[in-house]
Protein backbone atom coordinates (compact mmCIF):
# COMPACT_ATOMS: atom_id res chain seq x y z
CA UNK A 1 0.00 0.00 0.00
CA UNK A 2 1.30 3.42 -0.97
CA UNK A 3 0.68 6.54 1.05
CA UNK A 4 -1.26 9.32 -0.67
CA UNK A 5 0.82 12.23 -1.87
CA UNK A 6 0.54 15.03 0.71
CA UNK A 7 -0.55 18.46 -0.42
CA UNK A 8 2.38 20.51 -1.62
CA UNK A 9 2.41 24.32 -1.49
CA UNK A 10 3.61 26.19 -4.53
CA UNK A 11 2.96 25.99 -8.23
CA UNK A 12 2.93 23.24 -10.79
CA UNK A 13 6.71 22.80 -10.75
CA UNK A 14 6.71 22.11 -7.00
CA UNK A 15 3.81 19.67 -7.33
CA UNK A 16 5.48 17.85 -10.20
CA UNK A 17 8.72 17.59 -8.26
CA UNK A 18 6.90 16.17 -5.22
CA UNK A 19 5.08 13.68 -7.42
CA UNK A 20 8.33 12.62 -9.08
CA UNK A 21 10.07 12.19 -5.73
CA UNK A 22 7.14 10.10 -4.43
CA UNK A 23 7.40 7.83 -7.46
CA UNK A 24 11.12 7.29 -6.90
CA UNK A 25 10.51 6.46 -3.24
CA UNK A 26 7.64 4.09 -3.98
CA UNK A 27 9.65 2.10 -6.52
CA UNK A 28 12.78 2.09 -4.33
CA UNK A 29 10.75 0.82 -1.38
CA UNK A 30 9.36 -2.03 -3.46
CA UNK A 31 12.83 -3.07 -4.66
CA UNK A 32 14.27 -3.08 -1.14
CA UNK A 33 11.31 -4.87 0.43
CA UNK A 34 11.19 -7.57 -2.24
CA UNK A 35 14.88 -8.07 -3.03
CA UNK A 36 16.92 -6.44 -0.28
CA UNK A 37 19.14 -3.38 -0.03
CA UNK A 38 21.84 -4.78 -2.31
CA UNK A 39 19.35 -4.89 -5.19
CA UNK A 40 18.73 -1.14 -4.96
CA UNK A 41 21.10 0.88 -7.11
CA UNK A 42 20.65 4.25 -8.72
CA UNK A 43 20.86 2.64 -12.15
CA UNK A 44 18.23 0.03 -11.23
CA UNK A 45 15.88 2.70 -9.93
CA UNK A 46 16.31 4.80 -13.06
CA UNK A 47 15.59 1.77 -15.22
CA UNK A 48 12.48 0.84 -13.22
CA UNK A 49 11.10 4.36 -13.47
CA UNK A 50 12.18 4.65 -17.13
CA UNK A 51 14.25 7.77 -16.69
CA UNK A 52 17.86 8.87 -17.00
CA UNK A 53 20.12 8.06 -14.05
CA UNK A 54 20.98 11.76 -13.81
CA UNK A 55 17.35 12.45 -12.91
CA UNK A 56 17.62 10.15 -9.89
CA UNK A 57 20.79 11.89 -8.73
CA UNK A 58 19.07 15.27 -8.96
CA UNK A 59 16.71 14.12 -6.21
CA UNK A 60 19.06 11.89 -4.21
CA UNK A 61 22.83 12.65 -4.30
CA UNK A 62 23.79 9.12 -3.18
CA UNK A 63 22.35 5.71 -2.39
CA UNK A 64 22.72 6.55 1.31
CA UNK A 65 20.52 9.60 0.84
CA UNK A 66 17.99 7.52 -1.09
CA UNK A 67 17.89 4.82 1.60
CA UNK A 68 17.47 7.47 4.30
CA UNK A 69 14.64 9.08 2.33
CA UNK A 70 12.68 5.86 1.86
CA UNK A 71 13.20 4.93 5.50
CA UNK A 72 12.01 8.36 6.67
CA UNK A 73 9.01 8.12 4.36
CA UNK A 74 8.13 4.63 5.64
CA UNK A 75 8.43 5.75 9.27
CA UNK A 76 6.26 8.79 8.58
CA UNK A 77 3.59 6.60 6.96
CA UNK A 78 3.54 4.25 9.94
CA UNK A 79 3.44 7.17 12.37
CA UNK A 80 0.41 8.67 10.63
CA UNK A 81 -1.30 5.29 10.67
CA UNK A 82 -0.56 4.92 14.39
CA UNK A 83 -1.92 8.37 15.15
CA UNK A 84 -5.13 7.72 13.21
CA UNK A 85 -5.71 4.14 14.37
CA UNK A 86 -4.90 3.71 18.04
CA UNK A 87 -7.19 6.29 19.66
CA UNK A 88 -10.45 5.09 17.99
CA UNK A 89 -9.78 1.48 19.01
CA UNK A 90 -9.00 2.55 22.59
CA UNK A 91 -12.23 4.58 22.66
CA UNK A 92 -14.25 1.65 21.32
CA UNK A 93 -12.87 -0.62 24.03
CA UNK A 94 -13.44 1.95 26.77
CA UNK A 95 -17.07 2.30 25.62
CA UNK A 96 -17.64 -1.30 26.72
CA UNK A 97 -17.01 -0.21 30.34
CA UNK A 98 -13.92 -2.34 30.68
CA UNK A 99 -12.30 -2.37 34.13
CA UNK A 100 -8.78 -1.98 32.74
CA UNK A 101 -7.04 1.41 33.09
CA UNK A 102 -7.11 3.36 29.84
CA UNK A 103 -3.32 3.57 29.78
CA UNK A 104 -3.07 -0.22 29.85
CA UNK A 105 -5.72 -0.55 27.15
CA UNK A 106 -3.66 1.83 25.00
CA UNK A 107 -0.50 -0.22 25.54
CA UNK A 108 -2.18 -3.43 24.37
CA UNK A 109 -3.76 -1.65 21.41
CA UNK A 110 -0.40 -0.19 20.36
CA UNK A 111 1.06 -3.68 20.27
CA UNK A 112 -1.86 -5.02 18.28
CA UNK A 113 -1.63 -2.02 15.93
CA UNK A 114 1.94 -2.89 15.08
CA UNK A 115 0.98 -6.54 14.53
CA UNK A 116 -1.70 -5.39 12.11
CA UNK A 117 0.60 -2.85 10.44
CA UNK A 118 3.00 -5.65 9.55
CA UNK A 119 0.25 -7.32 7.53
CA UNK A 120 -1.17 -4.12 6.04
CA UNK A 121 2.14 -2.42 5.21
CA UNK A 122 4.65 -5.25 4.77
CA UNK A 123 7.00 -3.23 2.58
CA UNK A 124 7.32 -0.40 5.10
CA UNK A 125 7.84 -2.76 8.04
CA UNK A 126 10.29 -4.96 6.15
CA UNK A 127 12.27 -1.88 5.14
CA UNK A 128 12.63 -0.79 8.74
CA UNK A 129 13.90 -4.24 9.68
CA UNK A 130 16.42 -4.33 6.85
CA UNK A 131 17.78 -0.85 7.34
CA UNK A 132 18.04 -1.22 11.11
CA UNK A 133 20.32 -4.22 10.68
CA UNK A 134 22.44 -3.15 7.69
CA UNK A 135 23.85 -0.22 5.77
CA UNK A 136 23.73 2.28 8.63
CA UNK A 137 27.33 3.20 7.89
CA UNK A 138 26.45 4.04 4.29
CA UNK A 139 24.33 7.01 5.30
CA UNK A 140 25.85 10.44 5.04
CA UNK A 141 25.77 12.55 8.22
CA UNK A 142 23.13 14.74 6.59
CA UNK A 143 20.98 11.71 5.70
CA UNK A 144 21.33 10.21 9.16
CA UNK A 145 20.37 13.53 10.74
CA UNK A 146 17.28 13.73 8.53
CA UNK A 147 16.16 10.34 9.85
CA UNK A 148 16.16 11.42 13.48
CA UNK A 149 12.83 13.32 13.69
CA UNK A 150 10.55 10.64 12.19
CA UNK A 151 12.39 7.82 13.95
CA UNK A 152 12.24 9.50 17.35
CA UNK A 153 8.56 10.39 16.84
CA UNK A 154 7.61 6.75 16.28
CA UNK A 155 9.75 5.51 19.18
CA UNK A 156 8.31 8.22 21.43
CA UNK A 157 4.76 7.09 20.61
CA UNK A 158 5.61 3.58 21.75
CA UNK A 159 7.52 4.89 24.78
CA UNK A 160 4.58 7.06 25.87
CA UNK A 161 2.26 4.04 25.89
CA UNK A 162 4.76 2.09 28.01
CA UNK A 163 5.21 4.99 30.45
CA UNK A 164 1.45 5.42 30.75
CA UNK A 165 0.88 1.77 31.62
CA UNK A 166 3.71 1.81 34.17
CA UNK A 167 2.31 4.97 35.79
CA UNK A 168 -0.99 3.22 36.62
CA UNK A 169 0.76 0.09 37.84
CA UNK A 170 -0.38 -2.11 34.94
CA UNK A 171 3.26 -3.04 34.23
CA UNK A 172 6.44 -2.74 36.28
CA UNK A 173 8.61 0.36 36.16
CA UNK A 174 11.52 0.13 33.76
CA UNK A 175 13.54 1.90 31.08
CA UNK A 176 10.74 2.75 28.66
CA UNK A 177 13.08 3.86 25.88
CA UNK A 178 14.95 0.55 25.97
CA UNK A 179 11.62 -1.28 26.06
CA UNK A 180 10.29 0.65 23.07
CA UNK A 181 13.38 -0.15 21.00
CA UNK A 182 13.30 -3.78 22.12
CA UNK A 183 9.62 -4.03 21.16
CA UNK A 184 10.16 -2.68 17.65
CA UNK A 185 13.31 -4.66 16.90
CA UNK A 186 11.86 -7.89 18.29
CA UNK A 187 8.86 -7.50 16.02
CA UNK A 188 11.21 -7.15 13.07
CA UNK A 189 12.84 -10.49 13.79
CA UNK A 190 9.51 -12.28 14.04
CA UNK A 191 8.30 -10.76 10.78
CA UNK A 192 11.35 -12.22 9.04
CA UNK A 193 10.73 -15.60 10.70
CA UNK A 194 7.25 -15.67 9.13
CA UNK A 195 8.99 -16.24 5.78
CA UNK A 196 9.51 -19.82 7.02
CA UNK A 197 5.76 -20.45 7.24
CA UNK A 198 5.83 -23.18 4.53
CA UNK A 199 8.17 -25.22 6.73
CA UNK A 200 6.50 -24.54 10.11
CA UNK A 201 2.84 -23.90 9.28
CA UNK A 202 1.67 -24.79 12.78
CA UNK A 203 3.78 -22.04 14.34
CA UNK A 204 4.40 -19.32 11.78
CA UNK A 205 2.22 -17.28 9.45
CA UNK A 206 -0.97 -15.36 9.93
CA UNK A 207 0.61 -13.07 12.49
CA UNK A 208 0.29 -15.72 15.21
CA UNK A 209 3.87 -15.60 16.42
CA UNK A 210 4.04 -11.82 16.53
CA UNK A 211 0.87 -11.71 18.63
CA UNK A 212 2.39 -14.23 21.00
CA UNK A 213 5.55 -12.14 21.21
CA UNK A 214 3.46 -9.05 21.91
CA UNK A 215 1.68 -10.75 24.82
CA UNK A 216 4.83 -12.36 26.20
CA UNK A 217 6.72 -9.06 26.26
CA UNK A 218 3.90 -7.30 28.13
CA UNK A 219 3.69 -10.13 30.63
CA UNK A 220 7.46 -10.04 31.02
CA UNK A 221 7.16 -6.37 31.93
CA UNK A 222 4.72 -7.24 34.71
CA UNK A 223 1.32 -7.20 33.00
CA UNK A 224 -1.31 -9.75 33.97
CA UNK A 225 -1.53 -12.42 31.27
CA UNK A 226 -5.25 -12.74 31.93
CA UNK A 227 -5.70 -8.99 31.36
CA UNK A 228 -3.64 -9.04 28.16
CA UNK A 229 -5.56 -12.01 26.79
CA UNK A 230 -8.89 -10.45 27.80
CA UNK A 231 -8.05 -7.25 25.91
CA UNK A 232 -6.74 -9.21 22.94
CA UNK A 233 -10.07 -11.04 22.76
CA UNK A 234 -11.98 -7.76 23.10
CA UNK A 235 -10.02 -6.29 20.18
CA UNK A 236 -10.87 -9.36 18.11
CA UNK A 237 -14.54 -8.90 19.03
CA UNK A 238 -14.49 -5.44 17.45
CA UNK A 239 -14.07 -7.23 14.10
CA UNK A 240 -12.22 -4.34 12.55
CA UNK A 241 -14.69 -1.61 13.52
CA UNK A 242 -12.89 0.68 14.03
CA UNK A 243 -9.97 -0.80 12.10
CA UNK A 244 -6.74 -1.60 13.90
CA UNK A 245 -4.88 0.00 11.01
CA UNK A 246 -6.09 3.02 9.09
CA UNK A 247 -4.40 3.70 5.73
CA UNK A 248 -1.66 6.13 6.73
CA UNK A 249 -3.99 8.41 8.59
Amino acid sequence: MTAPLPSVPGGRVARNRARRSATFLEVALRIVAEEGLDALTMARLADEVDTAIGAVYRYFPSKGDLVAAIQADAIDQLQRSHDASVAPVVAALRATARPDPEAFVRLVVVGRWFCAAAAAYPQQVRLLQLVSSREAASLTPEAATALLPPTLALVESIRAAIDGAAAVGAIDDGDSLARAILWLTAFGGVFVADDLEPYLPDVLGGGRLVRRLNADLLVGWGASRDAVERLDAAIDDLRGTPPLVDPFG
